[in-house]
Protein backbone atom coordinates (compact mmCIF):
# COMPACT_ATOMS: atom_id res chain seq x y z
CA UNK A 1 0.00 0.00 0.00
CA UNK A 2 1.57 3.43 -0.53
CA UNK A 3 1.11 6.24 0.73
CA UNK A 4 0.32 9.24 -0.83
CA UNK A 5 2.79 12.57 -0.48
CA UNK A 6 2.00 14.70 2.97
CA UNK A 7 -0.73 12.45 3.46
CA UNK A 8 -0.14 11.41 7.03
CA UNK A 9 1.23 14.94 7.96
CA UNK A 10 0.14 18.26 10.05
CA UNK A 11 -2.30 20.70 7.60
CA UNK A 12 -0.65 23.78 7.13
CA UNK A 13 -1.51 26.66 10.02
CA UNK A 14 -4.40 28.59 8.35
CA UNK A 15 -3.84 32.08 8.40
CA UNK A 16 -6.24 34.80 9.48
CA UNK A 17 -7.64 37.16 6.77
CA UNK A 18 -6.57 40.63 7.36
CA UNK A 19 -9.11 43.01 8.91
CA UNK A 20 -9.96 45.80 6.88
CA UNK A 21 -8.21 49.04 7.59
CA UNK A 22 -11.42 50.68 9.05
CA UNK A 23 -11.95 54.58 7.34
CA UNK A 24 -12.58 56.49 10.62
CA UNK A 25 -10.10 57.67 13.01
CA UNK A 26 -8.80 56.39 16.35
CA UNK A 27 -11.13 58.75 18.57
CA UNK A 28 -14.16 57.48 16.79
CA UNK A 29 -14.20 54.16 18.49
CA UNK A 30 -15.04 52.98 22.11
CA UNK A 31 -11.59 52.49 24.61
CA UNK A 32 -12.12 48.90 25.86
CA UNK A 33 -12.69 49.60 29.72
CA UNK A 34 -13.23 53.30 29.70
CA UNK A 35 -16.83 53.83 30.03
CA UNK A 36 -19.73 52.71 31.42
CA UNK A 37 -22.73 52.98 30.10
CA UNK A 38 -24.96 51.34 32.61
CA UNK A 39 -25.34 54.44 34.80
CA UNK A 40 -25.87 57.12 32.46
CA UNK A 41 -28.20 59.69 33.08
CA UNK A 42 -29.44 61.57 30.37
CA UNK A 43 -30.62 64.37 32.02
CA UNK A 44 -27.52 64.83 33.77
CA UNK A 45 -25.32 67.95 33.26
CA UNK A 46 -21.68 67.23 32.60
CA UNK A 47 -19.89 69.56 35.18
CA UNK A 48 -17.22 70.29 32.06
CA UNK A 49 -19.26 72.71 29.63
CA UNK A 50 -19.72 75.35 32.21
CA UNK A 51 -16.16 75.39 31.99
CA UNK A 52 -15.52 75.72 28.18
CA UNK A 53 -13.88 78.77 26.95
CA UNK A 54 -12.10 78.47 23.71
CA UNK A 55 -13.20 76.45 20.82
CA UNK A 56 -10.14 74.13 20.97
CA UNK A 57 -11.64 73.36 24.44
CA UNK A 58 -14.92 72.46 22.68
CA UNK A 59 -13.70 70.13 19.87
CA UNK A 60 -11.78 67.98 22.73
CA UNK A 61 -15.05 67.85 24.52
CA UNK A 62 -17.05 66.96 21.55
CA UNK A 63 -14.19 64.28 20.76
CA UNK A 64 -14.14 62.91 24.05
CA UNK A 65 -17.70 62.83 24.25
CA UNK A 66 -18.14 61.01 20.50
CA UNK A 67 -15.32 58.27 21.74
CA UNK A 68 -17.88 57.15 24.56
CA UNK A 69 -21.13 57.62 22.85
CA UNK A 70 -20.83 57.45 18.63
CA UNK A 71 -19.22 54.51 19.16
CA UNK A 72 -22.37 52.37 19.88
CA UNK A 73 -24.12 53.54 17.11
CA UNK A 74 -20.99 52.84 14.61
CA UNK A 75 -20.30 49.16 15.81
CA UNK A 76 -24.07 48.75 15.37
CA UNK A 77 -25.48 48.29 19.10
CA UNK A 78 -27.94 50.73 18.23
CA UNK A 79 -29.51 50.25 14.63
CA UNK A 80 -32.38 50.52 12.50
CA UNK A 81 -34.15 47.54 11.55
CA UNK A 82 -33.89 46.12 8.34
CA UNK A 83 -37.43 47.90 6.49
CA UNK A 84 -36.86 51.01 8.53
CA UNK A 85 -32.72 51.06 6.98
CA UNK A 86 -34.50 50.12 3.49
CA UNK A 87 -36.94 53.06 3.19
CA UNK A 88 -34.08 55.51 4.73
CA UNK A 89 -31.89 54.90 1.83
CA UNK A 90 -34.98 55.26 -0.64
CA UNK A 91 -35.99 58.34 0.53
CA UNK A 92 -31.84 59.99 1.70
CA UNK A 93 -32.02 58.71 -2.18
CA UNK A 94 -34.94 60.71 -3.70
CA UNK A 95 -33.86 63.88 -1.13
CA UNK A 96 -30.69 64.55 -2.23
CA UNK A 97 -31.29 64.21 -5.53
CA UNK A 98 -34.49 66.68 -5.47
CA UNK A 99 -32.63 68.88 -3.53
CA UNK A 100 -29.07 68.67 -5.78
CA UNK A 101 -31.53 69.68 -9.22
CA UNK A 102 -34.21 71.51 -8.24
CA UNK A 103 -33.02 73.28 -4.98
CA UNK A 104 -36.19 71.42 -2.58
CA UNK A 105 -36.46 68.49 -1.20
CA UNK A 106 -40.33 67.48 -2.81
CA UNK A 107 -38.86 68.31 -6.73
CA UNK A 108 -39.33 71.10 -9.29
CA UNK A 109 -40.91 74.57 -8.74
CA UNK A 110 -40.52 75.00 -4.66
CA UNK A 111 -37.15 75.54 -4.02
CA UNK A 112 -36.06 79.20 -3.40
CA UNK A 113 -32.66 81.05 -4.82
CA UNK A 114 -29.45 79.65 -3.69
CA UNK A 115 -26.73 82.33 -3.62
CA UNK A 116 -23.57 83.44 -1.88
CA UNK A 117 -21.94 86.63 -1.11
CA UNK A 118 -17.98 86.68 -0.25
CA UNK A 119 -17.70 88.72 3.15
CA UNK A 120 -14.75 91.04 3.69
CA UNK A 121 -13.60 88.31 6.42
CA UNK A 122 -13.01 86.00 3.74
CA UNK A 123 -15.99 83.86 4.83
CA UNK A 124 -18.31 82.82 1.80
CA UNK A 125 -21.93 83.27 3.22
CA UNK A 126 -24.60 81.08 1.41
CA UNK A 127 -27.90 82.06 1.31
CA UNK A 128 -31.65 80.78 -0.37
CA UNK A 129 -34.05 83.40 -1.46
CA UNK A 130 -37.59 83.67 -2.30
CA UNK A 131 -39.85 85.83 -3.27
CA UNK A 132 -39.88 89.40 -4.99
CA UNK A 133 -36.71 91.66 -4.43
CA UNK A 134 -38.78 94.61 -3.97
CA UNK A 135 -41.01 92.81 -1.22
CA UNK A 136 -40.46 93.52 2.67
CA UNK A 137 -37.88 91.44 3.72
CA UNK A 138 -38.25 88.42 6.08
CA UNK A 139 -34.71 86.63 7.24
CA UNK A 140 -34.43 83.35 8.83
CA UNK A 141 -31.04 82.44 10.73
CA UNK A 142 -31.28 78.24 11.95
CA UNK A 143 -30.24 76.39 14.73
CA UNK A 144 -26.67 75.53 15.76
CA UNK A 145 -25.94 72.13 13.06
CA UNK A 146 -28.53 72.98 10.74
CA UNK A 147 -28.71 74.60 7.85
CA UNK A 148 -30.83 77.20 5.46
CA UNK A 149 -32.86 74.33 4.21
CA UNK A 150 -34.77 74.09 7.68
CA UNK A 151 -36.80 76.76 6.96
CA UNK A 152 -37.66 75.25 3.36
CA UNK A 153 -41.48 74.52 4.34
CA UNK A 154 -41.83 77.99 6.44
CA UNK A 155 -40.18 79.77 3.48
CA UNK A 156 -42.58 79.46 0.50
CA UNK A 157 -46.19 80.74 2.35
CA UNK A 158 -44.17 83.70 2.85
CA UNK A 159 -42.64 83.87 -0.60
CA UNK A 160 -45.93 85.30 -1.97
CA UNK A 161 -45.86 88.32 -0.08
CA UNK A 162 -42.28 88.98 1.00
CA UNK A 163 -38.77 88.64 0.01
CA UNK A 164 -37.33 85.91 2.16
CA UNK A 165 -33.64 85.02 2.90
CA UNK A 166 -32.29 81.98 4.78
CA UNK A 167 -28.70 82.32 5.66
CA UNK A 168 -26.51 79.33 6.53
CA UNK A 169 -24.06 81.03 9.46
CA UNK A 170 -20.87 81.07 8.60
CA UNK A 171 -19.51 77.45 9.76
CA UNK A 172 -22.22 75.84 8.77
CA UNK A 173 -24.30 74.40 5.90
CA UNK A 174 -22.77 75.36 2.57
CA UNK A 175 -20.94 78.32 4.17
CA UNK A 176 -17.63 78.64 4.66
CA UNK A 177 -15.46 77.73 7.88
CA UNK A 178 -13.10 79.98 9.56
CA UNK A 179 -9.27 78.80 9.23
CA UNK A 180 -8.94 80.53 12.61
CA UNK A 181 -11.93 79.75 14.34
CA UNK A 182 -13.49 82.68 15.24
CA UNK A 183 -17.02 81.80 15.90
CA UNK A 184 -18.41 84.83 18.07
CA UNK A 185 -22.27 86.28 18.36
CA UNK A 186 -20.21 89.05 17.16
CA UNK A 187 -18.73 87.65 13.88
CA UNK A 188 -22.14 86.39 13.06
CA UNK A 189 -23.38 89.47 13.11
CA UNK A 190 -21.16 91.30 11.80
CA UNK A 191 -21.92 89.15 8.43
CA UNK A 192 -25.42 89.09 8.64
CA UNK A 193 -25.00 93.14 8.93
CA UNK A 194 -23.14 92.63 5.85
CA UNK A 195 -25.78 91.02 3.99
CA UNK A 196 -28.22 93.49 5.15
CA UNK A 197 -26.03 96.36 3.60
CA UNK A 198 -25.35 94.95 0.18
CA UNK A 199 -28.77 94.37 0.01
CA UNK A 200 -30.34 97.20 1.02
CA UNK A 201 -33.12 95.19 3.18
CA UNK A 202 -33.82 98.37 4.60
CA UNK A 203 -34.55 100.42 1.87
CA UNK A 204 -31.95 103.35 0.15
CA UNK A 205 -32.72 106.00 2.21
CA UNK A 206 -29.23 105.62 3.91
CA UNK A 207 -29.13 109.26 5.02
CA UNK A 208 -32.18 108.93 7.27
CA UNK A 209 -34.58 107.25 8.55
CA UNK A 210 -35.11 103.76 7.43
CA UNK A 211 -37.78 103.27 4.89
CA UNK A 212 -38.55 99.60 5.22
CA UNK A 213 -37.79 97.83 9.06
CA UNK A 214 -38.48 93.96 8.53
CA UNK A 215 -38.40 90.85 10.24
CA UNK A 216 -35.97 89.25 11.56
CA UNK A 217 -36.45 85.22 12.76
CA UNK A 218 -33.96 82.88 14.65
CA UNK A 219 -34.32 79.58 15.83
CA UNK A 220 -32.34 78.41 18.56
CA UNK A 221 -28.52 79.59 18.65
CA UNK A 222 -30.16 81.83 15.32
CA UNK A 223 -32.40 83.42 17.73
CA UNK A 224 -29.43 84.52 20.18
CA UNK A 225 -27.83 86.45 16.82
CA UNK A 226 -31.27 87.58 15.90
CA UNK A 227 -31.54 89.59 19.26
CA UNK A 228 -28.39 90.75 19.29
CA UNK A 229 -28.12 92.10 15.81
CA UNK A 230 -31.44 94.04 16.75
CA UNK A 231 -29.71 95.23 19.81
CA UNK A 232 -26.58 96.21 17.77
CA UNK A 233 -28.10 98.05 15.12
CA UNK A 234 -31.49 99.77 16.08
CA UNK A 235 -34.03 100.95 13.91
CA UNK A 236 -33.19 98.64 11.38
CA UNK A 237 -35.47 95.57 12.58
CA UNK A 238 -39.41 95.66 12.82
CA UNK A 239 -40.19 92.72 14.54
CA UNK A 240 -38.05 89.64 16.05
CA UNK A 241 -39.22 86.16 16.36
CA UNK A 242 -37.76 83.57 18.46
CA UNK A 243 -38.83 80.07 17.92
CA UNK A 244 -37.44 77.90 20.92
CA UNK A 245 -35.08 80.09 22.76
CA UNK A 246 -34.42 80.16 26.24
CA UNK A 247 -31.58 83.09 27.25
CA UNK A 248 -30.87 80.59 30.11
CA UNK A 249 -30.34 77.37 28.26
CA UNK A 250 -26.52 75.68 29.00
CA UNK A 251 -23.80 76.02 26.14
CA UNK A 252 -24.03 72.68 24.73
CA UNK A 253 -27.40 74.19 23.67
CA UNK A 254 -26.16 77.49 22.14
CA UNK A 255 -22.95 78.06 22.49
CA UNK A 256 -21.73 74.43 20.25
CA UNK A 257 -23.26 71.18 19.19
CA UNK A 258 -21.92 68.56 21.54
CA UNK A 259 -21.61 66.05 18.26
CA UNK A 260 -20.31 68.15 16.07
CA UNK A 261 -16.57 66.46 16.62
CA UNK A 262 -18.34 62.98 15.41
CA UNK A 263 -17.13 60.58 12.43
CA UNK A 264 -19.65 58.04 12.07
CA UNK A 265 -19.09 54.61 10.48
CA UNK A 266 -21.43 54.52 7.38
CA UNK A 267 -24.77 56.23 6.57
CA UNK A 268 -26.96 53.75 8.41
CA UNK A 269 -24.69 54.29 11.64
CA UNK A 270 -25.45 58.08 11.72
CA UNK A 271 -29.35 57.70 10.36
CA UNK A 272 -29.94 55.61 13.77
CA UNK A 273 -28.05 58.43 15.71
CA UNK A 274 -30.45 61.23 14.27
CA UNK A 275 -33.49 58.75 14.88
CA UNK A 276 -32.47 57.92 18.37
CA UNK A 277 -31.43 61.50 19.88
CA UNK A 278 -34.03 63.06 18.00
CA UNK A 279 -36.60 60.95 18.47
CA UNK A 280 -38.17 60.46 15.22
CA UNK A 281 -39.68 57.12 15.64
CA UNK A 282 -38.17 55.20 13.03
CA UNK A 283 -40.24 58.71 10.27
CA UNK A 284 -37.64 57.92 7.55
CA UNK A 285 -38.88 61.23 5.33
CA UNK A 286 -38.32 63.61 8.22
CA UNK A 287 -34.94 61.43 8.63
CA UNK A 288 -33.57 61.79 5.41
CA UNK A 289 -34.69 65.41 5.30
CA UNK A 290 -32.42 66.03 8.69
CA UNK A 291 -29.67 63.56 7.05
CA UNK A 292 -29.62 66.36 4.15
CA UNK A 293 -29.28 69.34 6.02
CA UNK A 294 -26.93 68.49 9.14
CA UNK A 295 -24.91 65.85 7.33
CA UNK A 296 -22.85 64.74 3.50
CA UNK A 297 -21.29 61.42 3.09
CA UNK A 298 -16.90 61.63 3.17
CA UNK A 299 -16.70 59.95 -0.26
CA UNK A 300 -20.50 59.76 -1.68
CA UNK A 301 -18.94 56.91 -4.35
CA UNK A 302 -17.71 54.62 -0.80
CA UNK A 303 -20.04 54.57 2.37
CA UNK A 304 -17.53 53.23 4.28
CA UNK A 305 -15.35 56.58 4.91
CA UNK A 306 -18.11 57.52 6.40
CA UNK A 307 -20.46 60.55 7.37
CA UNK A 308 -20.00 63.56 9.06
CA UNK A 309 -22.04 66.65 10.45
CA UNK A 310 -22.04 69.78 7.90
CA UNK A 311 -20.89 72.49 10.29
CA UNK A 312 -17.19 73.35 12.13
CA UNK A 313 -15.89 70.63 14.83
CA UNK A 314 -14.65 73.79 16.10
CA UNK A 315 -17.35 75.54 16.35
CA UNK A 316 -17.87 77.89 19.43
CA UNK A 317 -19.89 80.91 20.63
CA UNK A 318 -17.23 81.97 23.14
CA UNK A 319 -18.32 85.61 23.65
CA UNK A 320 -22.00 84.17 24.74
CA UNK A 321 -23.30 83.57 28.19
CA UNK A 322 -26.77 83.41 30.30
CA UNK A 323 -26.11 87.33 31.59
CA UNK A 324 -25.26 89.28 28.53
CA UNK A 325 -28.32 86.65 26.33
CA UNK A 326 -31.24 88.39 29.20
CA UNK A 327 -29.71 91.65 28.39
CA UNK A 328 -29.57 91.94 25.23
CA UNK A 329 -33.01 90.38 25.17
CA UNK A 330 -34.65 93.04 27.58
CA UNK A 331 -32.70 95.92 25.36
CA UNK A 332 -34.17 94.15 22.53
CA UNK A 333 -37.91 93.73 23.39
CA UNK A 334 -37.70 97.87 24.25
CA UNK A 335 -36.45 98.67 20.68
CA UNK A 336 -38.84 96.11 18.46
CA UNK A 337 -41.71 93.89 18.55
CA UNK A 338 -41.07 90.40 20.37
CA UNK A 339 -42.75 87.14 19.06
CA UNK A 340 -41.84 83.70 20.62
CA UNK A 341 -42.88 80.86 19.57
CA UNK A 342 -43.07 77.37 21.65
CA UNK A 343 -43.27 74.17 19.63
CA UNK A 344 -46.14 72.36 21.11
CA UNK A 345 -44.85 68.98 24.21
CA UNK A 346 -41.28 70.68 23.21
CA UNK A 347 -38.54 68.34 24.79
CA UNK A 348 -36.59 71.25 25.22
CA UNK A 349 -38.74 73.39 27.23
CA UNK A 350 -42.12 73.62 28.54
CA UNK A 351 -45.02 75.95 28.22
CA UNK A 352 -44.34 77.28 31.38
CA UNK A 353 -40.97 78.34 31.14
CA UNK A 354 -41.38 80.53 27.82
CA UNK A 355 -44.00 81.97 29.28
CA UNK A 356 -41.84 83.13 32.56
CA UNK A 357 -39.52 84.33 30.17
CA UNK A 358 -42.23 86.58 28.18
CA UNK A 359 -43.75 87.75 31.43
CA UNK A 360 -40.19 88.73 32.73
CA UNK A 361 -40.16 90.87 29.51
CA UNK A 362 -43.41 92.38 29.64
CA UNK A 363 -42.92 93.39 33.29
CA UNK A 364 -40.23 95.95 31.53
CA UNK A 365 -40.67 98.65 29.16
CA UNK A 366 -41.22 96.53 26.23
CA UNK A 367 -43.27 97.74 23.38
CA UNK A 368 -44.91 94.41 22.96
CA UNK A 369 -43.99 90.54 23.66
CA UNK A 370 -45.89 88.01 22.33
CA UNK A 371 -46.41 84.33 22.61
CA UNK A 372 -47.78 81.71 20.19
CA UNK A 373 -48.03 78.01 19.91
CA UNK A 374 -46.39 75.77 17.30
CA UNK A 375 -48.94 73.00 16.58
CA UNK A 376 -47.26 69.54 15.94
CA UNK A 377 -49.40 67.71 14.27
CA UNK A 378 -49.08 64.73 15.67
CA UNK A 379 -51.90 61.72 15.23
CA UNK A 380 -52.05 58.02 16.52
CA UNK A 381 -51.06 55.24 14.08
CA UNK A 382 -53.73 52.62 13.76
CA UNK A 383 -51.46 49.64 13.92
CA UNK A 384 -48.58 50.58 16.08
CA UNK A 385 -50.72 52.99 19.05
CA UNK A 386 -47.00 54.95 18.61
CA UNK A 387 -47.73 59.11 18.42
CA UNK A 388 -46.46 60.09 14.92
CA UNK A 389 -45.40 63.86 13.77
CA UNK A 390 -46.42 65.43 10.52
CA UNK A 391 -43.54 67.99 10.55
CA UNK A 392 -45.60 69.16 7.20
CA UNK A 393 -48.38 70.53 9.82
CA UNK A 394 -45.19 71.57 12.45
CA UNK A 395 -44.05 74.04 9.59
CA UNK A 396 -47.29 74.77 8.22
CA UNK A 397 -48.12 76.55 11.54
CA UNK A 398 -44.58 78.00 12.32
CA UNK A 399 -45.56 79.85 8.92
CA UNK A 400 -49.05 80.88 9.93
CA UNK A 401 -47.46 82.28 12.95
CA UNK A 402 -44.68 84.23 11.23
CA UNK A 403 -46.83 85.83 8.62
CA UNK A 404 -49.63 87.46 10.92
CA UNK A 405 -46.40 88.71 12.84
CA UNK A 406 -44.90 90.01 9.74
CA UNK A 407 -48.73 91.36 8.42
CA UNK A 408 -49.26 93.41 11.62
CA UNK A 409 -45.51 94.89 11.03
CA UNK A 410 -45.88 96.05 7.58
CA UNK A 411 -49.36 97.49 7.93
CA UNK A 412 -48.19 99.29 10.76
CA UNK A 413 -45.23 100.22 8.12
CA UNK A 414 -47.43 101.56 5.53
CA UNK A 415 -49.42 103.80 7.85
CA UNK A 416 -46.69 105.32 9.40
CA UNK A 417 -45.56 106.08 6.02
CA UNK A 418 -49.04 106.92 4.73
CA UNK A 419 -49.38 109.26 7.59
CA UNK A 420 -46.20 111.46 6.88
CA UNK A 421 -47.44 111.43 3.44
CA UNK A 422 -44.06 109.72 1.87
CA UNK A 423 -46.28 107.03 0.31
CA UNK A 424 -49.94 107.30 -1.57
CA UNK A 425 -52.15 104.38 -1.85
CA UNK A 426 -54.60 103.64 -4.65
CA UNK A 427 -57.67 101.11 -4.90
CA UNK A 428 -58.08 99.04 -8.33
CA UNK A 429 -60.76 96.94 -9.02
CA UNK A 430 -60.51 93.38 -10.09
CA UNK A 431 -60.98 94.72 -14.01
CA UNK A 432 -58.18 97.01 -13.44
CA UNK A 433 -56.01 94.73 -11.87
CA UNK A 434 -56.40 92.48 -14.72
CA UNK A 435 -56.06 94.82 -17.42
CA UNK A 436 -53.23 95.82 -15.92
CA UNK A 437 -51.82 92.56 -15.59
CA UNK A 438 -52.84 91.69 -19.43
CA UNK A 439 -51.50 94.74 -20.74
CA UNK A 440 -48.02 93.77 -18.94
CA UNK A 441 -48.15 90.23 -20.56
CA UNK A 442 -48.99 91.90 -23.90
CA UNK A 443 -45.66 93.94 -23.53
CA UNK A 444 -43.76 90.91 -22.92
CA UNK A 445 -44.65 89.05 -25.84
CA UNK A 446 -44.70 91.75 -28.13
CA UNK A 447 -40.73 92.36 -27.31
CA UNK A 448 -39.82 88.74 -27.70
CA UNK A 449 -41.60 88.48 -30.88
CA UNK A 450 -39.09 91.99 -32.13
CA UNK A 451 -36.44 90.44 -30.50
CA UNK A 452 -36.58 87.49 -32.66
CA UNK A 453 -37.03 89.19 -35.81
CA UNK A 454 -33.90 91.64 -35.00
CA UNK A 455 -30.58 90.63 -36.45
CA UNK A 456 -27.24 90.90 -34.83
CA UNK A 457 -26.24 94.31 -36.44
CA UNK A 458 -29.54 95.87 -35.96
CA UNK A 459 -29.92 98.72 -33.49
CA UNK A 460 -32.86 98.78 -30.68
CA UNK A 461 -35.79 99.80 -31.98
CA UNK A 462 -38.84 101.94 -30.75
CA UNK A 463 -42.31 100.20 -30.94
CA UNK A 464 -45.62 99.77 -29.77
CA UNK A 465 -46.88 96.52 -28.12
CA UNK A 466 -50.25 97.20 -29.87
CA UNK A 467 -48.77 96.76 -33.24
CA UNK A 468 -47.77 93.63 -32.47
CA UNK A 469 -51.59 92.35 -30.97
Amino acid sequence: MEWKKGFLTEPPVRKLPRRKKSALPDEAYLPEDSYDFTDDDPDAVDPRIAELKTPKEAFEFSTDLCRSHINLFNQGLVKLSAETNLNFCNDLKTVQHNRKFFGHHDGPGKGGLQKTMLLPSGILLNYIEWGAEAAPPVVLLHDVCDCSHYFDEVARPLADKYRVLAIDLRGHGESSRSSRHLYSVETLTEDLHELVVRLSLNGRDWGGAWTRPWVLLGKGMGAAVAVAYAVRHVGRVGGLVLWDYDPEWPKDRLNFYPYQAAHFANQQALGSFLNNNLQLADDTKYMSLTFTNRAYHVDIMEDAKGCRFKMDPYFFLSDFNAGLAWTLLREAAVQCRLMFLYTENSREWSYTRAMEVVRSLQQADARAVQCSIVNRGTTIDAESKQAIEDFSKLFGSAAQRVLAFTDDIDCQARDALKAKGLVRYVKYTEEEVNFRAAEREASKRAAKEAASIMKEGDSPIDFNPDDFD
